[in-house]
């Protein structure tokens, strides 16, 4: 028989549900789109159009990678966060949506004209979706996966913002002197006991991902050079596990110089970004 679109997309459809995702023919839908390198209107518009044997091999292998619970972005290799498409492997985190709360706050509450430090920037997501949204704004981002930046560098340059931001290699404000007007940063926050979903566990990086036994570890060094790190007024725009708002709230409440100034929550009520203010020069 000859393996169409329609077919293919059915037999997908039961194969993925198999294996236990949920979203079994919207995968299959993307899966096929990327392997034919299409749109997704397109799979419509030609349903019944016969597959070269090329196309096949390339969509099963593409399925195949998804069976073993391989993230879809890092088989597609983009990940679409704030509206716009940037590059993923398996060097970053893959954008949540969760996180564009960080953006959000980074566009309402930059200075004018400022530059704006993130830390740990993994794809480059939320410093990119920033500088594309205010482009009075300069970038500077750092990471300590070479790897990591790689990907960032990649994207900034298809956004056409790589002269707009530098990249730098190392742990938290260590690479930096002097004080910054706001620093935006996803710390790994997840405790090493946490039981994760095997798409997440077994293939996103771990050094963003997991902060210590109770999630602070990297939280906790960061408050440490805080204070000096913060212009007058600046502020620190972070996220948080949904669970630990007590925690930071006692962390920033023990720093010297800064104080909680707000907190964001999610779709799902929970507090997830906080907005960390430096209160005296």
């Amino acid at each position: 028989m000859d393996w169409t679109i329609r077919s293919v997309l059915a037999w997908a459809k039961e194969y993925l549900a198999e294996k236990g995702l949920e979203s079994s023919r919207l995968e299959a839908e993307l899966l096929l789109c990327d392997a034919l390198k299409i749109k997704r209107i397109e799979l419509y518009l030609d349903i019944d159009r016969p597959l070269v044997q090329a196309e096949l091999t390339a969509f099963r292998t593409r399925l195949k990678r998804r069976g073993l619970r391989e993230p879809l972005a890092y088989i597609t290799g983009r990940k679409e966060f704030y509206g716009y498409d940037f590059s993923v492997d398996s060097n970053v985190l893959i954008p949540r949506p969760d996180s564009e709360l960080l953006v959000e706050a980074g566009i309402r509450l930059a200075p004018e004209g400022s530059t704006v430090l993130e830390l740990g920037t993994g794809s480059g997501a939320v410093i990119l979706a920033l500088l594309l949204e205010r482009p009075d704004l300069q970038g500077l981002a750092s990471d300590i996966s070479l790897g990591a930046l790689g990907v960032a560098r990649q994207n900034a340059a298809v956004h056409g913002l790589d002269k707009r931001i530098s990249f730098v290699a190392g742990d938290l404000l260590l690479p930096f002197g002097g004080r910054f007007d706001m620093i935006i940063m996803n710390p790994p926050y997840i405790k090493e006991t946490a039981e994760l979903e095997a798409d997440v566990k077994d293939y996103e990086p771990h050094s963003a991902l997991y902060g210590g036994t109770d999630g602070l570890d990297v939280i906790k060094r960061l408050f440490r050079g805080l204070g000096e790190s913060l212009s007058a007024e600046g502020k620190l725009v972070m996220e948080i596990g949904f669970d630990q708002y007590a925690d930071i709230m006692a962390l920033t409440e023990a720093t010297a110089g800064v104080r909680m100034a707000e907190v964001l929550k999610d779709l799902s009520g929970h507090r997830r970004t906080v907005v960390v203010e430096k209160i005296f020069g």
